[in-house]
């Protein structure tokens, strides 16, 4: 039997894939040892990367949840599940890859959970024992996550240190992304990498890999070090799609981000020459004998395990290791509306979030929640009546991001360097201004927003793009989670909606 081999890049729609469907039991395998083996004693087990059986494991899972109807279809899924995150969790803590591949097993874990969910009718002893099994891969994660130790000097930022790590793992596990988000918190929870790759590809714009580089408070100044200091050439996208608003150009007001940056000791021996890296790639390799081992007692189900590793394998070499994407219009697990599926692709169980704050706190941010492609979701809807019961209400008068207020000095200067180092590496830059509330947009703000605007168009020139989306949902608090940050919903329409754009000039995938 071929296997398949996709690139660990290649799930963004794996979680969508295992979460639409329906409710059924489970049963254990049968483990056979019979002269119809594909694999007999005497035949060595394949050689197999690590990330890549974890890639066709959760592949293969997520295929076969979408039709799962009998006790032996959810036990292949539940299986499929666990030998993914073993896989990854069997990178070793000094691999340039594990950073990643941890992120992926927090994806991995929710899915596994919710097709365990899903087998209700399954015995108590079976589901004891499933939980059990799940609660030590729970437990073995926490401790991977929070061990884990930055291997470059810190730029006092908990963020940056964070989303830098994982970019470099990003990098050693995909390879560097077509396409690199960057800006401030509203950028860091405003637009979601993979809702963005889902919808490109939908309009047949192909494969293209999406990180979100974002730093909360990050401001101009802070993007400019990101993209022409700290990351190589070789680290650098196709397409920079820079998202925040009027906030990161404000050069009246203290830029503490970027002081407190400059002072760090990461900024000092990045100046020195000393580049953040990660340890070099090792060969990681494991044995893949479990589709020898493994017989299902369903022949129904060993003929759809046996299809989609076929599908897999075809579709693989025709398209070059790209994402296989599939369109569930003909599920009958159908999922009724885009927020619906974005609830499921992303679960709910993952970890919690603080809300953050317009000033961009370090503090109130937990980097455990941001997903493997730096995203941060966050599920709460801005609901003024309760939102203001716990938080001042703070006019624009009296916002310290507004006030003292000029669109001239270092923001704009760091502007135009980032403009022109763009047109130098040939990389379109697109600034998108984000959505804000009617609640957030007082007489000041809205003045400031339209000096804003101003600044920006007069800024366009070949190769820079301005996409004003700041007054499009004033009155669509469900986008929000509070006044002026997307929550994941909004997240994800904003992604459609720079999908959909004509003036972004997306590349092609790369090969």
């Amino acid at each position: 039997m071929p296997k398949f081999c996709l690139r660990l890049h290649s799930v963004p729609t794996v979680a969508l894939f295992a979460l639409t469907v329906g409710c059924s039991s489970i049963s254990p395998f049968k483990i056979t040892k019979n002269a119809n083996s594909v694999w007999s004693a005497e035949t060595p087990c394949p050689q197999i990367d690590l990330l890549t059986k974890a890639t066709n494991k959760a592949w293969n899972a997520a295929v076969l949840a979408r039709e799962a109807q009998s006790k032996q279809d959810w036990d292949l899924v539940v299986s499929r599940w666990l030998q993914a995150i073993d896989a990854l969790q069997a990178i070793p803590a000094d691999s340039p890859r594990r950073a990643f591949a941890q992120k992926k097993v927090t994806e991995y874990l929710q899915n596994l959970r919710v097709a365990q969910q899903k087998a209700t009718r399954t015995t108590a002893q079976r589901n004891v024992r499933n939980e059990d099994n799940l609660s030590n891969k729970v437990t073995q994660q926490k401790a991977a996550t929070t061990t884990t130790q930055l291997p470059f000097s810190s730029f006092d930022n908990p963020i940056l240190d964070d989303q830098l790590l994982l970019y470099l793992s990003y990098i050693a596990s995909v390879g560097t992304p077509d396409v690199l988000i960057v800006g401030s918190s509203r950028a860091l929870v405003g637009i979601d990498p993979r809702q963005l790759q889902q919808a490109l590809a939908t309009q047949g714009k192909g494969s293209l890999k999406i990180f979100n580089f974002a730093v909360n408070g990050a401001t101009a100044q802070m993007v400019d070090f990101q993209l022409r200091q700290l990351l190589t050439p070789e680290q650098l996208p196709r397409l920079i799609l820079w998202a925040d608003g009027v906030r990161a150009f404000n050069s009246g007001r203290v830029d503490r981000t970027y002081n407190s940056l400059v002072a760090s000791a990461g900024y000092q021996r990045l100046r020195a020459g000393d580049r953040p890296t990660l340890p070099p790639s090792q060969p990681e390799f494991t044995e893949d004998c479990e589709a020898a081992s493994i017989t299902p007692t369903s022949s129904t189900t060993a003929h759809k395990s046996n299809t989609v590793v076929g599908l897999a394998s075809s579709n693989i070499a025709s398209k070059g290791l790209r994402l296989m994407r599939s369109s569930f219009s003909d599920s009958s697990n159908r999922v009724s509306s885009p927020g619906q599926q974005l609830s499921l692709s992303q679960g709910t169980d993952m970890a919690i979030a603080q809300r953050p704050t317009t000033g961009g706190n370090i503090a109130g941010y937990n980097s455990l929640a941001i997903d493997a492609h730096g995203f941060l979701p966050l599920s709460s809807r801005f609901n003024p009546d309760i939102y203001y019961q716990k938080n001042p209400r703070v006019v624009g008068r009296y916002d310290a991001d507004y006030q003292p207020f000029s669109l001239s000095g270092q923001q704009a200067t760091a502007l135009n360097a980032l403009k022109a180092f763009a047109i130098e590496q040939q990389i379109p830059l697109v600034f998108v201004n984000l959505p804000l509330t009617q609640d957030y947009l007082d007489s000041v703000r809205r003045t400031r927003e339209q000096q804003f605007q101003q600044f920006m168009q007069r800024q366009v020139t070949p190769g820079f793009v301005f996409i004003d989306m700041g007054r499009q949902w004033r009155t669509e608090n469900q986008y929000f989670t509070d006044p002026s940050h997307l929550n994941r919903y909004g997240a994800a329409a904003v992604a459609r909606q720079l999908a959909a754009n004509s003036k972004i000039p997306w590349p092609q995938p790369s090969p």
